[in-house]
C-alpha cells in the first residue's frame, strides 16, 4: 500500500496515511488544492493538484468554473401560439431583440475581462505553488545546517518548469530569514507582470 504525507492548513505535517485517507482529508477541507503532499518515489513535495489524477480526485474544469461564475442568459421564451399578428407584435419583437442584445453586450463586457483576470490569477498561483513546494526543502535544509541555502544548487533544485516563472532564486534577507524569490515572465498572462518579483520567507 502506498503511504502519503501531507501538510494541512495549519502547516502541520501529517502521515503516513493511505491514499483514501488523503482523499478524505481533501474532501473534508483539511487539505487544499495548493497543499503539499509527498510519497516515496516523488522527487520533492508537490501541490495536491499535481497528483490529483493518481489519487482519482475529481478534476477541476476551468471552463465549467467560468460558465458557473458567468452563466449564459436563457433564450427568450417562445411567443404564445395565440399571439395576434400585426405591427404591434413586430414592434414588441424588435424591442425584445434589442433588449436581449443589450443584455448580452453587458454580460460580455463583464465576463470576458473577469475570465482573463481569472486566467492570470491561476497562472500566478501556480507559480507560487511551485515556490511553496521548495519551501519545505528550505525548511529541512535550515533544520539540518542551521543556515539558509546560498543558491538553488545546494538543494539540487531543477530549473523552473512553469513557463510563468522566469527564474527562482534562494537567499537570505537582512533580517536573517531565508527567502525564495520568483521572477515572473510574460507567460504569466500579462506582459505587465514580466519581471515582477514574488518573495516567500
Amino acid at each position: 500500500m502506498t503511504v502519503w504525507y501531507y501538510v494541512d492548513h495549519s502547516r502541520t505535517r501529517r502521515g503516513p496515511v493511505s491514499a483514501e485517507a488523503l482523499a478524505a482529508a481533501y474532501a473534508q477541507g483539511q487539505l487544499a488544492e495548493d497543499g503539499l503532499v509527498w510519497r516515496e518515489g516523488l522527487a520533492q513535495w508537490s501541490p495536491l493538484a499535481d497528483v490529483r489524477d493518481e489519487l482519482a480526485l475529481p478534476p477541476l474544469d476551468p471552463v465549467a468554473a467560468a460558465e458557473a461564475a458567468f452563466p449564459r442568459p436563457s433564450a427568450s421564451p417562445p411567443a404564445p401560439a395565440a399571439a395576434k399578428r400585426g405591427s404591434g407584435c413586430l414592434i414588441a419583437a424588435a424591442v425584445a431583440a434589442i433588449g436581449g442584445l443589450l443584455v448580452l453586450a453587458v454580460l460580455a463586457a463583464i465576463a470576458i475581462p473577469a475570465y482573463q483576470d481569472y486566467v492570470v490569477r491561476a497562472k500566478v498561483m501556480a507559480a507560487i505553488n511551485q515556490a511553496r513546494a521548495q519551501q519545505v526543502l528550505v525548511d529541512e535544509f535550515v533544520a539540518n545546517t542551521d543556515r539558509c541555502p546560498r543558491d538553488a544548487s545546494e538543494l539540487a533544485l531543477p530549473a523552473p518548469g512553469n513557463p510563468a516563472v522566469a527564474s527562482l532564486t534562494l537567499g537570505e534577507a537582512n533580517t536573517g530569514m531565508c527567502i525564495i524569490e520568483l521572477e515572473l515572465s510574460a507567460d504569466a498572462g500579462s506582459e505587465a507582470l514580466a519581471g515582477e518579483l514574488i518573495r516567500l520567507s
